[in-house]
């Protein structure tokens, strides 16, 4: 099966503190690895290799308060990070 690479912008910026929050919360999902993330740039990078992995992460990424860029987000969603930074 090919890997695929995902190049995510979030919607809020993290900071090194959230990253490793976020970093652990991705390393979870199964088939989704070698996850980079570039706070400056509020940027997730990860290999995947299925779609529905990709999709997972939106989501996992969503629920924890950092939504890809262009995706409508809730006040709810904006105010919940995963750190307390």
């Amino acid at each position: 099966m090919m890997t695929h690479t995902a190049r995510i912008e979030v919607q809020n910026l993290f900071c090194q503190g959230c990253l490793v929050c976020i970093k652990n919360k991705l390393q979870s999902i199964e088939e989704v690895n070698n996850i980079s993330l570039y706070p400056k740039n509020s940027l997730v990078i990860f290999n995947y290799m299925r779609a529905t992995k990709l999709s997972e992460v939106l989501n996992v990424l969503s629920e924890i308060g950092y939504p890809e860029k262009g995706e409508r987000e809730s006040k709810l969603q904006f105010s919940k990070s995963i750190c307390s930074c």
